[in-house]
């Protein structure tokens, strides 16, 4: 028996074992923390609203991180309504204002808003629903609705929502108005996305539908976030009667895609898609022309 061999063969053996331990435990932890998923760091960035078919926002949100705290500033205004509800409006020229008082929690920010007349300002909600989409739920009197509705008078409605993409990646995309008839299935799509960055913040991953169900969470935001929900979205199999949802979740949980479609047995079945970005596009079939 070789002595001098068999003991450099069991060297060996232990540093392979060492080298392939040390490289589980190194993609072990780099998993975990890709996974992580930062409450603060989710919020960064310069978000911005603008009118349809507009690329020059008519409001900025600038949200960064000092100190493992958020502060931020946003731009100056002139309020609109267009259609059945949406909020538009026009820049004012004027330095951005300091947000107050900001907070972290579920999913959102809130902080406090000077206002820009005629609104008086308060407490803001600001909202995230994916990694380019969020939106402010503004604070607005019956005084205030009356006088916005005054001064737009081709409204019908009034949403106090502004709908926000974070930049550079928002720059190129185009702002879809989704139609009345398709409230059902754009609100179902916006619920989807919101469960999922929550389900995120909580567990570094995203979720089937199922999962998503049973976390509680479609539950619970749609009643923190939605005045209206769809019709039946308790429903694992059948959550909008009408409509096909298929929502699929990469292997490793970093990205989702899902579509919501008409059932029909017509070749150019309308729908909406959306992903992990929170942006939601309408789309027909190729060779399909929407109406």
């Amino acid at each position: 028996m070789n002595l001098p061999g068999t003991a450099m063969t069991y060297l060996m053996g232990m540093v392979a074992r060492g080298i392939a331990a040390t490289m589980i435990l190194a993609a072990l932890t780099q998993t975990s923390r890709d996974s992580t998923f930062d409450p603060v760091s989710a919020f960064v960035g310069t978000w911005t609203a603008t009118k349809p078919n507009e690329s020059i926002p008519f409001l900025t949100l600038k949200l960064r991180e000092s100190g493992g705290k958020l502060i931020g500033t946003m731009s100056h205004f002139k309020i609109g309504v267009v259609g059945t509800g949406r909020i538009i409006g026009s820049q004012v020229m004027a330095a951005e204002s300091p947000v107050s008082d900001l907070t972290v929690s579920a999913g959102e920010v809130g902080f406090a808003w000077s206002g820009d007349p005629p609104l008086h300002g308060g407490h803001v909600r600001f909202v995230v629903q994916g990694t380019k989409v969020a939106y402010l739920l503004i604070p607005v009197s019956i005084e205030e609705m009356k006088k916005i509705m005054s001064d737009s008078p081709g409204a019908s409605g009034f949403i106090p929502i502004i709908w926000m993409r974070r930049n550079p990646e928002a720059g190129n995309e185009k702002q879809h108005e989704s139609s009345v008839e398709k409230w059902e299935i754009t609100t179902a799509a916006s619920l989807i996305n919101a469960a999922e960055f929550q389900y995120r913040l909580a567990n570094g991953i995203y979720a089937d539908y199922s999962t998503l169900l049973r976390s509680g969470l479609l539950q619970e935001t749609g009643a923190r976030q939605f005045t209206l929900v769809p019709k039946n979205p308790q429903s694992a199999t059948d959550p909008l009667p009408g409509y096909l949802l298929r929502l699929m979740v990469s292997p490793d949980g970093s990205s989702y895609q899902f579509s919501i479609q008409e059932k029909t047995s017509a070749d150019c079945a309308p729908g909406v898609f959306s992903d992990e970005t929170g942006v939601i596009f309408d789309g027909h079939t190729l060779g399909c022309s929407g109406k």
